[in-house]
């Protein structure tokens, strides 16, 4: 087994290869790769796909020779203890996740030779369990001031009737139908570009303001006297209505519970034409008071509805696509808490790809929830645990491993040299939210390339990739990857003869290595849900880590 070195791809895509040889020499893309004059270095232990459990220290040893001589053996940057024989072991503190493991030997030419190792420490998790207080949500008064002005937008153009339709009839007296009664329902219902909704964060939920502007109803009568039925459409108005209230706002059974208290109705400008309606009838709806519980009531029932649809989106069970594996998204609140400046969320999450009966778990660590302030804006808190599961689950359900026809489509110059590439991860990728770091791990991505049914070459791709929050055409965030930092060793096992390789045939290797590296990880964390407010879109997003959360802020429009 050999290792080639490290290459990085910067902002203009171009490879920076480090080779262990010719840094000094004219590139010649049909030389070897591989510094013929570099030391072999072998890591016997631990073996690929370890998982070692809650360590903090870790032994690693292996092997190394060169025809000039051993100068050291380090790993990670630990001095190994260098045998006569050239077996070598070293013990190197770990922290939980997935670890990355770096040997190098140096010979007493200065000659490099690498050779990389992914390992998975910590306790682990029952895969099937739910991540407690995985997404943490602030809602500034701001944010809900934007939900009132998406409300008033519906209002004002969407089909609000639609809404009331189902609690129809508004009015009923009498029981009906029988000999003697009235029903009114709600058949249309507008309002004026005056109208808005205000809500203001206050202790226990939210102060609702609402002031609907020329209201116009059409309305419709059936009705009974002394056993005559008869039925009429009536049409309702009002220069300007006001309706205040209280929107206490909790949790219960896993979902956002919503009611309307205190309610308080005035109009102004009424106006209704009852022509042709029995004078028992018109007695009946009494419609110069109903009104006011007519639109109060109609009020409850289209600012809660909106209200929940605007949770809705902290409130999420769905199933996505994730590079070809279904992963099924579970999130449901656990608290909510309002006070002047805002409001506070918590949710649990349960993040698993079908099919992850497999797995032994994924590593989780306890982490002390963030600050979060309801000042200004909008600000999430994701639990790397939370993300975590879901990369576990996902390489249990096998969601990376996947076959490429290189002789079909288009796949440039990698299609030139093989027939067909398989890839294979031989442990779960892990997301780092602590101490200064916010990253994505993915360690010993195998990939075995082939013409015919022969193994041409196979090599072990591992990298560290960074976390960034960008946002879709509609405003709502989702996580991505920048660029990585990529380690590639060229593997002798199972391969026939010497896995020799050419600069030019190891950059097309990389280049195929770092793009499947970008989409896995891309797709991955980009799977991890970021919970919306609905109708809030946000923008100047900034993320960053706290205490074993990534913490997204944005300013709402």
């Amino acid at each position: 087994m050999r290792n080639l070195g490290t290459f990085v791809v910067g902002a203009t895509g171009a490879f920076l290869v480090a080779l262990s040889a010719c840094a000094d020499q004219p590139y010649d893309p049909s030389a070897p790769a591989v510094d013929p004059n570099a030391p072999v270095i072998h890591i016997k232990t631990p073996t690929r796909g370890t998982f070692t459990g809650p360590i903090t220290q870790l032994a690693v040893a292996g092997t190394a020779s060169d025809d000039s001589g051993l100068a050291s053996v380090q790993v990670n940057g630990v001095d190994a203890v260098l045998s006569a024989d050239g077996s070598w072991i070293a013990t190197i503190p770990v922290a939980p996740g997935t670890q990355l493991i770096h040997a190098i030997a140096r010979d007493k030419q200065g000659n490099v030779g690498k050779e990389s190792r992914a390992v998975v420490v910590g306790r682990l998790q029952p895969i099937a369990s739910s991540v407690p207080r995985a997404i943490a949500a602030s809602m500034s008064a701001q944010t809900f001031d934007a939900v009132g002005r998406g409300i008033t937008g519906f209002l004002q153009h969407g089909d609000v009737a639609s809404l009331v339709a189902p609690h129809n009839p508004v009015i009923d007296v009498g029981g009906g139908p029988d000999c003697n009664y009235v029903q009114a329902s709600i058949a249309r219902i507008s309002f004026g570009s005056a109208t808005r909704v205000t809500l203001m964060p206050e202790p226990g939920g939210l102060a609702l303001d609402v002031e609907l502007d020329q209201v116009s109803l059409g309305m419709h009568l059936a009705y009974s006297v002394l056993c005559l039925p008869g039925s009429r459409d009536i049409a309702v108005a009002a220069s300007h209505v006001k309706v205040t209230g209280v929107l206490d706002v909790g949790v219960s059974g896993g979902s956002f519970d919503i009611a309307l208290t205190g309610q308080s109705v005035q109009l102004t400008g009424f106006d209704v034409d009852l022509g042709g309606v029995p004078g028992d009838v018109v007695d009946w709806l009494h419609l110069d008071t109903a009104l006011g519980s007519v639109l109060g009531a109609a009020t409850d029932h289209f600012v809660v509805p909106l209200l929940n649809s605007a949770l809705d989106g902290l409130n999420d069970t769905r199933t996505i696509d994730v590079l070809g594996t279904p992963v099924d998204i579970r999130l449901a609140p656990a608290q909510i808490a309002f006070d002047a400046s805002g409001a506070l969320i918590e949710l649990d999450s349960q993040l698993r790809a079908q099919r992850d009966a497999a797995s032994p778990g994924y590593v989780y660590i306890a982490n002390q929830q963030p600050a979060m302030s309801t000042d200004h804006g909008f600000a999430l808190a994701v639990a790397d645990d939370a993300a975590n599961q879901l990369l576990a689950s996902f390489w249990a359900a096998r969601g990376l491993d996947r076959t490429f026809d290189l002789t079909t489509g288009s796949y440039g110059d990698i299609g030139k040299l093989y027939d067909r590439v398989e890839l294979s991860a031989a442990v779960p990728p892990f997301l780092d939210a602590s101490g200064g770091v916010l990253k994505l791990t993915i360690g010993d991505l195998l990939a075995t390339f082939r013409s015919g049914d022969a193994v041409a070459t196979q090599i072990a791709v591992s990298a560290e990739v960074a976390i960034k929050v960008v946002t879709d055409p509609s405003g709502k965030p989702r996580l991505d990857v920048g660029t990585p930092t990529t380690y590639v060793d060229v593997l002798d096992d199972n391969v026939a003869g010497a896995n020799v390789l050419s600069n030019a045939q190891f950059e097309v290797i990389a280049s195929f290595a770092l793009s499947r590296v970008i989409a896995v990880g891309s797709g991955a964390v980009g799977a991890v849900p970021l919970p919306s407010f609905g109708g809030v879109a946000v923008h100047d997003l900034a993320i960053a880590e706290q205490t074993g959360y990534l913490v997204i802020h944005g300013a709402v429009e």
